[in-house]
C-alpha cells in the first residue's frame, strides 16, 4: 500500500520495513532520483539499516559485464563488502578506493574488499588520502556509480549515481542521522563522478594541493540534476560551500535547514554567511551532533557567533548529516534546493580531505518531495524529544 503525491512515494511501513519517510522518490532535472535517510530515533536509537541495505540492492541488481566503481572511507558492515565480492564472481567489474587507515584493519569486510581484483588503499606521507598530499588528508568520499543496475521498482537503468553521508560502518552509518541520494540516468552525473574516482584511483597529485581548480575545470562536473565540486582545494582560495551558497539571494521568504556532524572555526567564509543571510532575513535551523564527551560538536567560538546572529541550534546525538536544505530566491524567482555530499563544516573538509559536495537541481511550485524529504530528514533530529536546545549561556548545550 502506498500513498502517492506528485512524484513522492512513501511506503506504509511494517515491522520489517524502514520508516516512513525513510525513502522519498522525486524528479529532478528530468531524471529520477531516490533520497534514502537513517533514522536511529525512530528505533529506540537502534539501527536503522535503510541506506547499506539500498547500497546493497543496487550492488546485487548490477548485472554481468557492468561496472561498479566505488569510495569507501570506513567499512565495518561486512554484507556490504560481500555483495561487492560477489558482483565480481557474476562478472561485474568492481573497482574500489579506500581510506588508508583501513588497510591494517582485522574487520572481515576488509578481508573481503582485499579479494577484489581492483582495489586500492590510499596514503599519501602520513595521510590516508588519494589525491590529497596533506598528512592530515582523509578520503573521506561516500560515492558509488554504476553503469547498469535497477532503480527501487526493479526498473532497469544506466548510468546511475550514489552519494552522500554515510560511511559504511554502523557507528556512522546505520546507527547516525544519515542521507543518500540516488540519481539514475544522468550520463553526464555518472561521468563528472566517475572523472573524480579515476583521478582517485590513479592518485593524482596537484601542487599546492589545490584539486579544485574553476579556472581550469578541474575537481568539479557539471550535470542537470546535479553538479558536483570535490576537494581538495589549495588553502586560502574559495569556499565550495559558500559559493554554491551565494547562487541564493536571502531574503525575508528565505528558509535554511542545516544538517551537520560538527563545526569548526575552520571556515569563517561559511559563518559570515550563515550570519548574513539571518541578517538578510533568512530563517535558519541547525542541528549539530555530539562530540566525545557528549557535547555538541561545534567550536564554542562559532557557537556563540551564530547563536548571537538570531540562527536557530540543537543538539542531537549520532548526526552524521553533512546537508544545507535552502528555500530562497535564485535570481529572479524562487525555488527549492538539496545540497549534500560528504564535507562538514570544517577546514579539513575543504583544503585536506578527498571529499564531494553536491548542489541539486533545485525543485519549483507546489510539488517538491526531494526538498521536502530534507525538510522531514531534518526535523527527526531536530525536534527529537532528546534534542537540546542552544543557547548562549549552556555551551556545550547537554
Amino acid at each position: 500500500m502506498a500513498l502517492i503525491l506528485g512524484v513522492l512515494t512513501v511506503s506504509v511501513p511494517t515491522a520489517a520495513q524502514a520508516a516512513p519517510d525513510d525513502t522519498v522518490q522525486a524528479t529532478i532535472g528530468g531524471y529520477p532520483v531516490w533520497a534514502h535517510f537513517n533514522n536511529p530515533a525512530a528505533y529506540d536509537s537502534k539501527a536503522d539499516n535503510t541506506i547499506h541495505l539500498e547500497l546493497q540492492r543496487l550492488i546485487n541488481a548490477a548485472p554481468a559485464g557492468s561496472t561498479i566503481r566505488g569510495t569507501l572511507h570506513s567499512l565495518s558492515i561486512d554484507s556490504v563488502a560481500n555483495a561487492l565480492v560477489q558482483a565480481q564472481n557474476r562478472g561485474v567489474t568492481v573497482m574500489v578506493v579506500l581510506d588508508g587507515k583501513n588497510q591494517a584493519s582485522t574487520d572481515p569486510g576488509i578481508g573481503l574488499i582485499k579479494q577484489l581484483t581492483n582495489h586500492k588503499f590510499c596514503s599519501y606521507g602520513g595521510g590516508r588520502a588519494c589525491i590529497s598530499t596533506s598528512a592530515d588528508g582523509d578520503m573521506h568520499t561516500k560515492m558509488f556509480t554504476f553503469t547498469s543496475t535497477t532503480d527501487p521498482n526493479g526498473t532497469a537503468r544506466s548510468n546511475v549515481s550514489w552519494f552522500g553521508s554515510a560511511n559504511m560502518t554502523y557507528t556512522t552509518g546505520p546507527n547516525s542521522f544519515n542521507n543518500t541520494i540516488t540519481v539514475y540516468g544522468d550520463t553526464a552525473l555518472m561521468n563528472g563522478l566517475n572523472a573524480n574516482f579515476n583521478d582517485m584511483w590513479n592518485r593524482k597529485h596537484y601542487s599546492g594541493n589545490d584539486y579544485y581548480d574553476s579556472a581550469s575545470g578541474r575537481g568539479y562536473y557539471q550535470a542537470t540534476a546535479a553538479d558536483a565540486y570535490a576537494s581538495p582545494e589549495g588553502s586560502g582560495q574559495t569556499d565550495t560551500i559558500v559559493t554554491r551558497l551565494n547562487d541564493a539571494t536571502p531574503d525575508a521568504n528565505c528558509r535554511l535547514r542545516i544538517g551537520m556532524a560538527f563545526i569548526t572555526g575552520g571556515r569563517p567564509g561559511l559563518t559570515s554567511l550563515v550570519k548574513r543571510f539571518k541578517a538578510a532575513g533568512c530563517q535558519i535551523w541547525v542541528v549539530v551532533g555530539s562530540d566525545s564527551d557528549g557535547g555538541i560538536n561545534v567550536t564554542e567560538s562559532v557557537y556563540d557567533d551564530l547563536l548571537s546572529a538570531g540562527v536557530k541550534i540543537r543538539h542531537m546525538d549520532m548526526v552524521h548529516d553533512k546537508f544545507f536544505a535552502l528555500y530562497a530566491k535564485f535570481g529572479t524567482s524562487y525555488a527549492y534546493r538539496v545540497y549534500t555530499g560528504s564535507q562538514n563544516w570544517s577546514a579539513d573538509a575543504l583544503t585536506d580531505n578527498d571529499e564531494i559536495f553536491v548542489k541539486m537541481a533545485p525543485e519549483t511550485g507546489t510539488t517538491h518531495p526531494l526538498y521536502n524529504a530534507y525538510f522531514n530528514h531534518f526535523n527527526d533530529a531536530y525536534d527529537n524529544t532528546n534534542a537540546v536546545t542552544c543557547t548562549t549561556s549552556n555551551y556545550p548545550c547537554k
